[in-house]
Order: C-alpha cells, then sequence, then structure tokens
C-alpha cells in the first residue's frame, strides 16, 4: 500500500560553517556540480525564443538526468528557485516541483559569521509520499555537500 501523502512541501535546512559570500556563487544552476557530489556533468540549453528560459541538463553518477529551469534569482534576498522539467530515462512521477534555496547571515549568536541555509521544495498534489520522503533525502544530501564544498 502506498504512503498517506499529508504534505507536498519539504523544507531541510543547516547552519554552514562558512560565510554567505562563499555560498552565495555556488548556487547557479551551472555551478550545483561544485558542490553536489551526485553531479557528473552540467549542459547549457539556450532556448530558441530569447524570451524563454534556458534549460540546465545535470547529469547524474546514478545514470539519469534532470533538466531544470531557473524561476528566480535575487542577489538581495539571497534566494533562488528553480523547476525541474524533465527527467530522463524514467519521466517525472509528478506533475510538478518548485525548489527554493535561501541564505540567511546569521550575525550575532554562538553561530555569529556562518549561514543559515533553507532548500525547501513545493511538489504538485500528484506527487506520493515516498517521491516528498526522497525530497527530503537529497535536500539533507545536497545539504552535507555544500556544507563539504566550503568548509574547507
Amino acid at each position: 500500500m502506498e504512503g498517506k501523502v499529508t504534505s507536498n512541501s519539504v523544507t531541510e535546512s543547516a547552519v554552514i560553517n562558512a560565510p554567505l559570500s562563499s555560498i552565495w556563487p555556488l548556487l547557479r544552476l551551472t555551478e550545483f556540480e561544485k558542490f553536489y557530489t551526485g553531479i557528473l556533468k552540467t549542459e547549457v540549453f539556450p532556448s530558441p525564443d530569447e524570451a524563454e528560459r534556458k534549460t540546465i541538463r545535470w547529469t547524474f553518477d546514478e545514470g539519469y538526468t534532470l533538466d531544470v529551469q531557473e524561476e528566480a534569482y535575487s542577489n538581495i534576498k539571497h534566494s533562488m528557485s528553480f523547476n525541474i522539467v524533465k527527467c530522463d530515462p524514467w519521466g517525472l512521477p509528478y506533475t510538478s516541483v518548485l525548489s527554493v534555496i535561501r541564505l540567511y547571515h546569521i550575525s550575532s549568536g554562538s553561530h555569529q559569521g556562518k549561514t543559515f541555509v533553507q532548500w525547501s521544495g513545493h511538489y504538485s498534489s500528484d506527487a506520493s509520499a515516498e517521491v516528498v520522503l526522497d525530497g527530503h533525502v537529497k535536500r539533507r544530501e545536497a545539504l552535507v555537500d555544500l556544507a563539504k564544498a566550503v568548509e574547507k
């Protein structure tokens, strides 16, 4: 029996022992392979229509690809978002997911000078409990990888 979905949103977070200025440049879709250990290759596919967004393809070490498109990128808010638009060879088991990553400079307390990173995902209503659970796992893995990349 398939698990019951109680929420189609996931949020994972971490305090990373690095300044925001060293993390933020990695949060471009073309830069994820510099920290996300599962990504082997990044390709950029410009849209034939300049008004449309380009597609970024990530090739993973597990043998699949994800095509993603940036929705927003704010240097002021230190926030970015993207959609997964295609998965090969399996296809997507849901209609859509919007991922949002936000960085916050920690300005006081025992974590002063570090960065709070929040990574959320908002799945369409047809996403299964397994998909949502996997969203938690993948975001945790990515946050660990991000910390390793910048805490050197």
